[in-house]
This record gives C-alpha cells, structure tokens and sequence, in this order.
C-alpha cells in the first residue's frame, strides 16, 4: 500500500492544466507539492517533531492526479 505523508495545513484547490480536472494540492514532507483526484482520505494523523500535523494518505484508495491525469507523461521531469 503507498502511503504519502503530507501536511495538514498546507493543502488548496486547483484545477490540472492539463485534463482541467478539479484537484487538491498538498505538499509533501518531503517539500515537494503533490495533487489527488477529490479531498483525500487520511490513514492517520500524527505530529512532527515541530507539532505540525502529518497526515497519512493510501493512493490505492485516494489516488494521485499523477495515476490518473491522461495527460501526466507531459508532465514528468526527465
């Protein structure tokens, strides 16, 4: 199951250039911004060493936009 760790406060709505598909951006722990098909659904929350919220999200049950934009080979860094 792949799991993504994102930060609960840093999540917004946007629209894929691409497909025009409504999205929700999160970034990352990692720092990178990623985006889901609808409002994810977490696995679990926890807290940081700095107290931020970290939630746990299973893209086999709310996928990436990367998994399912028709157009996401576009988009791929090289």
């Amino acid at each position: 199951m792949p799991i993504l760790s994102v930060y609960d406060d840093t999540h917004g709505r946007g629209v894929c250039r691409s497909c025009l598909a409504a999205i929700v951006w999160y970034e990352l722990t990692s720092g990178k911004r990623h985006p889901f098909d609808g409002e994810p659904v977490y696995v679990r929350t926890r807290r940081d060493a700095d107290g931020r919220l970290v939630a746990e999200i299973d893209t086999s049950v709310s996928p990436s936009h990367f998994q399912t934009c028709k157009d996401a080979a576009l988009w791929r860094r090289k």
